[in-house]
């Protein structure tokens, strides 16, 4: 009979070697996971470290908008994004049509070139993720943003406890109140309508996340 049609005999009890490879690569779960379609349980921010940039409603009053100068960085990028891809880790598309994510970029400290790859690859690709970002505190954001142009002032949205970001968007959800997903669409949550403007505003948007280790 052919080698590779031979019946392959088993012993009946397995050595001692199989038994403890067996036991080292079993994963028993701590704790079951609770999914509830729909449903994102909101986390509490008990000593909460960004405690300055929770939301509040002052009552603000600005003057009327009027128009100013923009000019579109991202016609000063380079196509192939040279610049920017110099310092860069790894490059990857979420698909091939919108979805873009990059590493090994500190947004805190970029050239004019790199910041005009940005916006021309933002142009491209719609969306932008720079992942791992040591010193982008608030006031770094705001500083690239007025790169791209001056800073939006959102009309009927909360601003941060700190003085002075009326020009910060903030969106958070907390404790019981959570993401009210059950209550709203996902279209309805996530967006951010304004009147129409007179002249284009630089946005930017990070999203803070908290993980606790747990021992």
């Amino acid at each position: 009979m052919a080698p590779y049609l031979q019946e392959q005999t088993a012993s009946a009890t397995p050595s001692t070697d199989t038994i403890k490879v067996k036991a080292s690569t079993q994963v028993t779960p701590t704790k079951p996971l609770v999914y509830e379609p729909g449903r994102t349980i909101a986390e509490t921010h008990e000593n909460y470290p960004h405690d300055h940039l929770l939301p509040t409603f002052p009552d603000l009053k600005w003057a009327p908008l009027t128009e100013h100068t923009y000019s579109d960085k991202g016609l000063l990028g380079s196509p192939s994004f040279s610049s920017l891809l110099a310092t860069a880790t790894s490059i990857r598309d979420y698909n091939p049509k919108v979805g873009t994510e990059i590493t090994g970029i500190d947004l805190a400290n970029l050239s004019s070139e790199q910041k005009n790859d940005i916006a021309r690859l933002i142009s491209t690709r719609g969306v932008v993720f720079f992942r791992n970002q040591k010193n982008f505190d608030i006031q770094a954001q705001r500083e690239l943003g007025k790169y791209f142009g001056e800073l939006h002032r959102h009309a009927t949205t909360s601003v941060p406890k700190q003085q002075g970001l009326e020009d910060v968007h903030v969106v958070f959800a907390e404790g019981s109140r959570g993401a009210r997903n059950h209550v709203f669409s996902p279209s309805f949550l996530w967006h951010s309508d304004v009147s129409i403007t007179l002249s284009f505003f630089s946005t930017l948007k990070e999203k803070h996340e908290l993980t606790e280790k747990k021992r």
